[in-house]
């Protein structure tokens, strides 16, 4: 194997550690090689293939935060008034080499979207291995995590996210376009429908 793992067993050993935190849940030790060993072999068979591919003209990055060295995560989330479902997904980019990984989950009984854009936030900074630009399409979110500023509604997620970030060396959150977006906006809807089709059979 051409890819090294140790990055992918770094990765999934602190998923393991926040989910036992945040959430009470624990991963069970076996699982972690196995699935840094298949990620690395998924990545490197992208690389394969992108090698084999003419490189497309480089477009810049204008809503990338340049201070910020390596990941950085686009985030989004949808918010169905009507039933309180919610759907969030989250993309993680590494631009100078090309790596990415995307992820979807989904939550009921969410009292706002407000509250749901601070919940995938949190959901995302718990998959992070390393220092991480946040991107998100809500402004209201960014500026209230950005200022410190006290909202009632989201406070206690508020709490966690901070909590979260004591363990990177640096995190940043950056208000960005929906339309620089898309990929998460897609992973986040899908991940609505998803529930709600559970919720109609379930």
């Amino acid at each position: 194997m051409l890819s090294p793992l140790y990055p992918w067993v770094l990765w999934y050993l602190r998923k393991a550690r926040n989910r036992l935190v945040f959430e009470n849940f624990t991963v069970k030790e076996h699982r972690v090689v196995p699935s840094a060993l298949l990620e690395a072999r998924r990545l490197q068979a992208a690389q394969s293939l992108k090698m084999q591919k003419p490189s497309p003209p480089a477009r810049a990055h204008i809503y990338y935060d340049s201070t910020i060295s390596g990941m950085e995560c686009f985030l989004d989330a949808s918010w169905q008034v009507s039933t309180h479902y919610g759907g969030m997904g989250w993309v993680f980019k590494n631009p100078p080499n090309g790596w990415s990984l995307t992820n979807s989950s989904n939550r009921s009984h969410v009292a706002s979207a407000l509250l749901l854009d601070a919940l995938a936030v949190k959901a995302a900074l718990c998959e992070a291995v390393a220092l991480c630009g946040i991107c998100s399409d809500s402004k209201i979110l960014t500026e209230c995590i950005n200022s410190r500023s006290r909202c009632v509604e989201i406070q206690s997620v508020l709490r966690d996210i901070s909590a979260i970030c004591t363990s990177f060396d640096f995190t940043s959150f950056k208000f960005i376009s929906r339309s620089f977006n898309l990929e998460a906006d897609s992973l986040e809807k899908r991940s609505l429908q998803d529930l709600g089709n559970y919720g109609l059979h379930g």
